[in-house]
């Protein structure tokens, strides 16, 4: 199970506003780069679309759980093709500034553990949720709209020259041809010293 993904952000607005507008979960999309489409189906129900690593695609539907305004919003999957949970937590620090506090979390990540080892290797969970949230402060603040949003590249692509090489049937070849020439010398340097079976695992 993957651990909760947490994060916080100040946001210069009424409580108010930023819980309205986080409540509508449509607007998700808006700042979540990795949200396709979150479309209501019921006075507490959901269904999601969203983006994992390597082109993954999952879809599910979710239930809201916890709505309490102005302070907190919770909702779980009830059925699809992951299983995740969230909450968002919202503190008036005065008239005008709002803490913002998400955790989520994800049984089975977009993509499986395959999506899990991906994500690791290129800016991660963490870092996508922090740029979540400055989008999500940067629309609160009027600084920026969510047209502009959606025109800034994603935190996961962020190394995408390195990342689209490793991903791509040439880049998986170079990297496997280092890994064995590593291999191979480590064993031929080692030789001398063991004649015994090598056994390589990899594990995800």
């Amino acid at each position: 199970m993957a651990e909760p993904i947490t994060g916080n952000i100040e946001v210069n607005a009424p409580v108010a506003q930023v819980y309205e507008y986080w409540r509508n979960l449509e607007n998700l999309p808006s700042f979540m780069k990795n949200i396709e489409e979150v479309r209501s189906t019921g006075p507490d129900t959901t269904h999601w679309v969203v983006k994992g690593p390597l082109g993954y695609r999952a879809e599910f539907d979710a239930r809201t759980t916890q709505d309490e305004p102005n302070s907190a919003i919770g909702w779980n999957t009830v059925d699809g093709d992951v299983q995740t949970s969230g909450q968002v937590r919202f503190q008036e620090l005065g008239p005008d500034r709002t803490k913002v506090e998400v955790q989520m979390k994800y049984a089975n990540p977009p993509g499986g553990k395959a999506g899990e080892a991906v994500s690791r290797l290129t800016s991660g969970p963490k870092a996508i949720m922090a740029q979540d949230l400055k989008n999500f402060k940067d629309i609160m603040e009027g600084t920026a709209t969510p047209e502009e949003i959606q025109q800034r590249p994603a935190a996961a692509d962020a190394h995408s020259g390195a990342i689209a090489t490793l991903t791509s049937g040439t880049g998986l070849a170079v990297v496997g041809g280092v890994v064995l020439l590593w291999l191979l010398l480590r064993r031929g340097g080692g030789s001398s010293k063991s004649k015994g079976k090598s056994r390589i695992i990899f594990e995800f």
